[in-house]
């Protein structure tokens, strides 16, 4: 075999041997073997740097478990409520319309004044028990008595809505109130306003609703949006509803950090970037930081090991608006225990601003 030299000069040409040539062949084949290998072990390294640990697998329930979640949500038992002071109420006697009233208040005494009988204490009786109570009375006066108690008000049993709907707050808990009356007590859903267009200011796939610092399944897009009642589950006490902004650009950072609470978000933010916002971590806090992102009652969630973003092992982990960023004492095994622990929290955090907002809003007029 013959082979042109690179010395293009001297035109000699020379003769190369059958064993050279395996020789070279092996060693060409050895270094694109090396070069492809060096590649994939390179994007492996990429690979790991970028992507955090994400544990979506263990937040996975099947339509059928949400469904049957809702329906058990929709025929929730309640114990007998107790009376209590402020609670309004209208009595009714069976054939003596003359004793019917229009409104009773419960005093802070616990009693209240009915005709004939006068001064009843009913504080911490229920409704059943109250109404024997007042026909045991009025038997000295009328024969077999029969008392009708409907309960329009109680005092103690509220509900709390906050974020982008008109009138914010707290409300009471009339009768049998589901999700919807709730919202239309507070005034619908704030709106925003545009030379061209009025729009609405919820963020639905992010509003959620707590009961027992737990995360309702309630689909608010199913519900408002498609008109699935199924969601419109009754209402108990201490509710808490809260309706976020689909124009606002935040983050929470929670937990185990000097200055907890909600920042803007800026373009290309970082983790590390918002732990320093929030004048980083106290010492008290772990390595493991978790990252929640989108609807929490359906919500994705990222683990990410801190200590290796800071070795370089990792790349920063890149923030997106709404996020909520939750640091905490001890490591965590389960997805919903994350977002349980951060809830309490995350609610102080949004009641604080609401009340902020209205004593600005107060000072501003």
């Amino acid at each position: 075999m013959y082979i042109k030299t690179s010395f293009q000069k001297s035109n000699s040409m020379i003769k190369i041997n059958t064993p050279i040539k395996l020789i070279l062949l092996m060693l060409s084949i050895f270094l694109f073997a090396s070069c492809t290998s060096n590649k994939g072990l390179s994007n492996s390294k990429v690979n790991r740097k970028i992507t955090p640990d994400y544990l979506e697998e263990t937040q996975i329930t099947s339509q059928d478990t949400i469904y049957a979640q809702i329906d058990s949500l929709n025929n929730i038992v309640l114990p007998p409520y107790k009376l209590e002071p402020g609670d309004k109420m209208k009595i009714y006697v069976y054939d003596e319309p003359e004793l019917d009233t229009d409104v009773v208040i419960v005093k802070e005494d616990g009693t209240l004044s009915f005709r004939l009988v006068g001064e009843v204490q009913v504080g911490g009786l229920t409704i059943a028990e109250a109404t024997t109570l007042l026909e045991h009375k009025l038997q000295a006066y009328l024969l077999y008595p029969k008392v009708s108690i409907i309960l329009i008000e109680t005092r103690n049993s509220t509900v709390t809505l906050l974020g982008k709907v008109m009138h914010p707050g707290t409300f009471k808990i009339s009768g049998s109130m589901r999700v919807l009356d709730a919202i239309a007590n507070a005034g619908g859903f704030a709106l925003g306003y545009y030379p061209t267009a009025t729009i609405e200011l919820a963020d639905l796939e992010r509003t959620f609703l707590t009961r027992d610092n737990k995360i309702l399944p309630i689909d608010f897009v199913e519900l408002v949006q498609k008109g699935n009642t199924r969601y419109n589950i009754p209402l108990i006490d201490k509710d808490y509803i809260y309706v976020p902004s689909a124009t606002s650009k935040e983050i929470y950072i929670l937990g185990e950090v000097n200055l907890a609470g909600h920042f803007f978000y800026q373009e290309n933010m970082t983790l590390l970037q918002s732990i320093s916002f929030a004048q980083g971590f106290k010492s008290t806090a772990i390595s493991t930081v978790y990252v929640i992102r989108g609807s929490l009652s359906s919500p994705h969630l990222y683990k990410i090991h801190v200590r290796a973003i800071m070795h370089a092992r990792k790349f920063d982990f890149a923030l997106q608006p709404n996020d909520i960023i939750f640091v905490p004492k001890n490591p965590i095994a389960k997805w919903n225990d994350v977002v349980t622990m951060a809830l309490p929290s995350l609610q102080a955090f949004q009641s604080a601003w609401f009340v902020n907002d209205m004593i600005q809003k107060a000072g501003g007029n």
